[in-house]
């Protein structure tokens, strides 16, 4: 469609404008150098009535999201995500020592140890206290997330005045599960968290970005501590929504790469077999010997990217594009697919092919870095970027270090073939 239509579509939905960006220069143009108009998120009566607009994805743009985000990058720009190096690198092993016994278990066994590192990280809670509740509680949680991320799945988003009909009425059925996604939403957002004070109480609990976040705001005046601990405890629930998802579904695609193209997985294991050596696993001091690793993430990232349209920017104040009027509300999508499988910039897109990032041995600086797109734009892009770009080499090297990955076989000892697939929720 985007071949078909340009670089820059429009529609109308229900009195809704939608504009989709299908290339880079659209998207930059408005989405950064007019950031300061398209930073906002869309008005959506079911994020209210589930109170999942206090998330940071979901957030109004304003005073309450530049807080969330001023206090989030002082522990995750480039130089910050250095200190969680020891704690990504034994969630990475966690992971290996998950698949060698559970070699069946991919999902579940990506997902628990991402939660396991994330808890750590975040609230001190030691590895072996990490249990699958605190997965089941963000996995309950998302169930009706994407529910309600789905266009037209809730009529009450289109007519607002249905939010006060009463709950008995015929055709209201939505209400209870507003009612039971915001249940689960405060489960969410204090579980952990009440844990963590426990913990901390008992003096079980590791130093984390919590208990540094806490201490800090110890030595503040009780009006002000106060205000500082809620703005710890809701960004803090927002790092861990926001981080377990994402990085599992990236190292789901690095895994289906993996099994659908075995000539990558080889040339890798040669270069980590030169570089790291048979008697010790990869440490981040190997990366910068590790070019194919590194373009193996980029690769990653680009070929089944988990954000094909990224999230929602709207637009603040009537605007105008290329002689086009683009009306306040409007809400801007980032065909970030598109981007990424552009095959001028990207020949033979749909291939898994790192080779793409490497000239003579090295990373090149003439082709488009994916990591540019994946994690979004302008004043919206994922403030955990570094950190993620981190996690996935330390996991992608490990793995490809410690397994081989090969395709499962069905009841005749047949490979079962594996297909890559996208999914129209915004993280597929």
């Amino acid at each position: 469609m985007a071949a078909k239509y340009g670089d820059v579509m429009a529609f109308r939905v229900l009195g809704q404008t939608l504009i989709v960006l299908n290339s880079s220069t659209a998207v930059v143009d408005l989405l950064e150098k007019r950031s300061s108009i398209y930073s906002d998120r869309a008005e959506s009566v079911m994020m209210k009535l589930t109170h999942w607009d206090r998330g940071l994805v979901s957030m109004h743009y304003g005073e309450q999201w530049r807080e969330h985000r001023r206090l989030m990058w002082q522990y995750l720009h480039p130089k910050a995500v250095q200190q969680y190096h020891v704690a990504q690198t034994r969630g990475a092993r966690r992971l290996l020592r998950g698949l060698h016994v559970h070699k069946h278990d991919l999902e579940f066994q990506i997902k628990m140890a991402m939660c396991t590192m994330i808890v750590n990280i975040l609230y001190g809670i030691p590895a072996k206290d990490v249990k699958p509740h605190f997965l089941d509680m963000l996995l309950g949680l998302e169930d009706g997330f994407f529910e309600v991320l789905k266009p037209g799945n809730f009529l009450v988003e289109y007519l607002p005045w249905l939010q006060y009909v009463p709950g008995w009425f015929p055709g209201t059925g939505w209400q209870a599960k507003a009612s039971r996604w915001r249940d689960q939403a405060y489960l969410f957002m204090d579980g952990p968290w009440k844990e963590a004070q426990d913990a901390i109480a008992r003096g079980i609990v590791e130093p984390s970005l919590s208990s540094e976040l806490l201490e800090k705001a110890s030595q503040l005046d009780q009006s002000k501590a106060k205000e500082q601990v809620d703005l710890i405890h809701e960004m803090t629930s927002n790092l861990f929504g926001g981080s377990i998802h994402t990085s599992s579904a990236t190292l789901y695609s690095f895994f289906c790469g993996m099994v659908m193209h075995p000539e990558v997985q080889k040339r890798a294991q040669a270069e980590l077999d030169a570089v790291v050596g048979p008697d010790r696993l990869p440490e981040y001091t190997d990366r910068d010997s590790l070019p194919y690793i590194s373009a193996i993430v980029k690769e990653t990232l680009r070929w089944h990217n988990i954000t094909p349209l990224g999230s929602p920017h709207r637009c603040m104040e009537e605007d105008e594009y290329r002689g086009w009027r683009i009306p306040k509300g409007a809400l801007v999508l980032q065909n970030v697919w598109a981007i990424l499988h552009d095959a001028e910039v990207y020949p033979e897109p749909e291939i898994f092919r790192p080779e793409r990032f490497l000239h003579d041995g090295q990373l090149r600086s003439d082709i488009p870095d994916p990591t540019k797109v994946a994690f979004g734009f302008g004043r919206r892009i994922c403030p955990g970027r570094h950190f993620a770009d981190d996690l996935l080499f330390i996991n992608i090297a490990s793995v490809l270090h410690t397994f081989d990955i090969l395709p499962a076989l069905d009841s005749s000892g047949k490979p079962i073939p594996v297909t890559a697939q996208s999914s129209p929720a915004m993280l597929s």
